[in-house]
């Protein structure tokens, strides 16, 4: 616009074409808003980077910790698994000496083997799993266990004394808050009346025991809070009717059994030396729980047995008859059912006069059986098995009494015989006999005696 006088103020509009204004087109407005947008994503680029090499720290870090854990365990599981076979080592030359000291058994076991073996005998009770070995150590297989129940293991190797010292190194915790390993001493062989201890991470219970059929009950004497872990070495005692419970040799529990006013639970004597040990599974009804595994097993006399030398001595006092059917065979269950002088050897079943050998060498075997009837063309057989459990072979036979063929009258009420064999160690021998007809073998007469000559 102009004013009246027709002039213009500086910068007003004097018209024109609006061709004259900066032309705007849809391509420069794409250009600009891609360019920006192109800033935009670079920006982005550059805060993923970022956020990568972040990300990449953190993992990194995370490994490392990862690792630093990994060789942190492997280095504890390490010092746990030397600690615990420094304990079995421990254990076993504590038997070792014991034994030198006493001139009794001396007994351990590290379970390097992929099963127990045919040198224990268990006991099982309620609906659980076998024991195995795994890594070393035994333990309740951990598939199968369907509610409460334990396994007791018996070696077959006795001690020489009623006094024993039993010990096990404990493995694997596992879960053993609620469930106790055991350790059983003064037992008899079919674990009918044994003394025990209940191992647990927290506490340790001593009691006696009783097995009636196929259930084991335990029956506590006395309990005390206890710290037991992996490598722990845990030691019964049983001195007189005296009983201590030793955690890495520092007293925990202890009892006597009987008193003027109390007659003894458990019973003493030649036919209760066995010992061992259990593992339980115990079950809620909602969570399960295991025992400790078992590292190690050693046992040793703490007194002198009354017989040096190694050997043994079964035989029957029963004047009453027992059937030996005809043939070639071992003797009959029941046979013998005494032991007399008896050491370094095991007896896994006196009825059947079954040695076990401790110690190979050249012994001298003497048999003899006196017949309840009178027979001709009788012997003795000694038998032999590479372990208790296996296979049984004739290894050699005496002579034959009076045959068939012989004169009238001549028959024999008696008949016995001597060998010398070298026997290996772990390996067993049982008298047998022929018989040409059915007959019985009766006491005092009939006995299995040997004795090692070799050193």
């Amino acid at each position: 616009m102009t004013s009246p006088d027709k002039w213009v103020p500086p910068g007003a509009y004097t018209g024109g074409s609006i061709r004259n204004l900066p032309m705007v087109t849809w391509d420069s407005a794409r250009t600009q808003i891609l360019s920006r947008v192109t800033a935009s994503f670079a920006g982005v680029e550059a805060i993923g980077s970022n956020l990568n090499s972040v990300a990449k720290l953190a993992l990194n870090a995370a490994t490392d910790a990862q690792s630093g854990a990994s060789q942190a365990q492997a280095s504890a599981e390490t010092l746990e698994n030397t600690t615990a076979q420094n304990a079995v080592d421990l254990a076993e030359l504590v038997a070792v000496q014991s034994a030198q000291a006493t001139g009794g058994t001396a007994f351990s076991d590290a379970f390097g083997r992929t099963a127990l073996g045919l040198d224990y005998t268990t006991f099982k009770t309620g609906p659980v799993a076998d024991l195995v070995v795994i890594d070393g150590q035994v333990q309740l297989n951990r598939i199968g266990d369907k509610n409460t129940g334990d396994v007791v293991a018996l070696s077959k190797t006795v001690t020489g004394t009623d006094d024993q010292r039993v010990s096990v190194v404990v493995g694997r915790i596992q879960e053993a808050y609620k469930a106790a390993a055991r350790i059983v001493v003064r037992s008899a062989t079919n674990l009918s009346t044994f003394v025990y201890a209940h191992v647990y991470r927290d506490r340790v219970e001593l009691g006696w025991g009783t097995r009636s059929g196929n259930t084991t009950v335990y029956n506590e004497w006395a309990s005390k809070s206890a710290t037991v872990t992996t490598g722990a070495t845990v030691t019964v005692e049983a001195v007189g009717r005296t009983y201590k419970v030793l955690v890495n040799g520092v007293l925990v529990v202890g009892h006597t059994d009987g008193d003027t006013a109390a007659p003894p639970k458990s019973p003493i004597g030649a036919n209760n030396r066995s010992f061992g040990f259990g593992c339980q599974y115990y079950w809620t009804g909602l969570f399960g729980y295991f025992s400790f595994a078992i590292n190690s097993l050693a046992a040793a006399d703490l007194s002198s047995p009354p017989v040096v030398g190694t050997g043994w001595s079964l035989y029957r006092l029963n004047p009453v008859a027992v059937a030996q059917p005809a043939g070639e065979v071992r003797v009959a269950a029941s046979t013998f059912d005494n032991i007399g002088a008896a050491k370094g050897v095991a007896v896994p079943d006196l009825g059947r006069g079954e040695v076990q050998i401790e110690k190979a060498g050249w012994y001298a075997i003497t048999t003899a059986y006196a017949l309840s009837s009178s027979n001709t063309g009788a012997r003795v057989g000694l038998w032999t098995a590479p372990a208790p459990g296996g296979t049984w072979s004739l290894s050699r036979v005496g002579a034959r009494t009076a045959s068939d063929s012989a004169p009238l009258g001549v028959v024999s009420s008696s008949v016995g015989s001597s060998f010398t064999a070298f026997l290996q160690q772990g390996s067993v021998v049982a008298p047998g006999y022929y018989l040409s007809a059915n007959n019985g073998f009766v006491g005092t007469a009939t006995y299995f005696d040997g004795a090692l000559l070799s050193y």
